[in-house]
């Protein structure tokens, strides 16, 4: 018998382990009230303190680091975030190479693996030198690995590449990571529904944090490519409320392409680590979380003005990576020069797919056929493929 999960607990294990106690605005207790809630009911987790406890827990101590950093730094309030863009479609759908070649450029930038991992300095971290998180988030890259062998064949992990914001979402318990890495459906599908504005100004702030850290370091401040599935599974408003009027790229794949290989993904995080996970239950899950998504993401883009989203195929950016790359900051308005060409092509090169493992998956494991899936979102597939 494993003994639950208690928010109140976790968030005085935070208290102790940093030696700190001021959460800053207490909104997030819904969320993450919720979130324990579904974990203790129905996730199955082997061991949950060490899983998900240890996850919910760290990004508790995150978020009395945060409130910490700026009573440090309290210049950081107001540095500016600007986002280039955000690529906003469906996993699965080439939103990672195409968020890679953007933030190529030496125009823009993006977060870095380790910094998603580590947003906020290590104790005694000289303020020029973060190579301690940038070890320590290698080491926990080589940990993940051996524990999801497989995930190596499905999204290329390296704790000096970029990485999606969504990881510093989970700090705020709304986010689709842990839908994704544990069978909690319900949360899944009542996050997608919550008001997740709060959320993305806890974005806001990590952001200031980690863009202060790096202007100390020497760099200069750049617009932003943001990536993630997550906004089209949730949190799409709340991201225009705090950045509105940012332009947004929509990645478009056979969503027959696109859920197998998600549900694939998901078993490998969770298959050793729950015992109420069942792939055969998979495939209805998320056939069902996409739908709604892509109905969301319609009813919010029809009030966008014209042109705020840029529409990109898959398709084209497996045989045109470069083109598309173009076509997409010419749309930005950006436009592409020598010194993008040349970043963007030597990433086309470090990202060739024959470098990884195959990644190997049947539709029928996930309780999946064509039929299906063409008939459910024949809706989405007859607009934009």
């Amino acid at each position: 018998m494993t003994t639950p999960l208690d928010p109140a607990a976790l968030m005085a294990e935070a208290r102790a382990e940093t030696g700190l106690s001021d959460f800053g605005d207490r909104w997030f207790e819904a969320p993450l009230a919720r979130l324990v809630e579904d974990v203790n009911r129905a996730a199955g987790l082997v061991s949950p303190d060490s899983s998900a406890g240890v996850r919910i827990r760290g990004a508790l101590a995150d978020r009395l680091k945060l409130v910490q950093y700026f009573k440090d730094h309290p210049e950081a309030s107001d540095e500016r975030i600007e986002l280039a863009c955000a690529i906003i479609g469906l996993p699965r759908t080439g939103s990672t190479m195409l968020h890679r070649l953007l933030s190529a450029s030496p125009r823009l930038t993006a977060l870095w693996w380790w910094e998603t991992a580590f947003p906020l300095p290590f104790p005694g971290e000289a303020a020029h030198d973060p190579a301690p998180r940038q070890e320590a988030a290698k080491g926990l890259v080589d940990w993940l690995l051996a524990e999801w062998p497989d995930f190596e064949s499905i999204d290329p992990m390296d704790a000096m590449a970029v990485n999606e914001e969504v990881v510093l979402l989970d700090r705020t318990f709304l986010s689709t990571t842990y839908d994704s890495m544990m069978p909690i459906h319900d949360y899944g599908f009542w996050q997608a529904e919550q008001d997740h504005e709060p959320a993305f100004r806890d974005l806001y702030r990590f952001m200031q944090a980690i863009q202060h850290q790096r202007v100390a370091r020497g760099e200069a401040r750049r617009p932003w490519v943001f990536k993630t599935p997550h906004y089209l599974m949730g949190g799409l408003a709340g991201l225009l409320a705090v950045w509105p009027g940012t332009r947004l790229v929509m990645t478009h794949r056979d969503v027959a392409e696109v859920v197998p290989s998600y549900c694939s993904m998901c078993a490998s995080l969770s298959v050793n680590s729950s015992t109420t996970y069942r792939k055969e239950d998979q495939g209805a899950h998320w056939s069902r979380r996409f739908a709604d998504g892509l109905r969301r993401l319609e009813a919010i883009r029809a009030t966008l003005p014209a042109g705020q989203v840029i529409d990109v195929r898959y398709a084209d950016t497996v045989s045109d990576p470069l083109g598309t790359a173009r076509r997409v900051m010419e749309a930005l308005g950006l436009g592409l020069d020598a010194a993008d060409a040349a970043a963007m092509q030597e990433t086309v090169a470090a990202n060739a797919r024959e470098a990884r493992p195959r990644h190997k998956y049947a539709a029928a494991d996930f309780g999946l056929t064509p039929e299906g899936i063409a008939a459910q979102f024949a809706f989405y597939h007859a607009r934009y493929l």
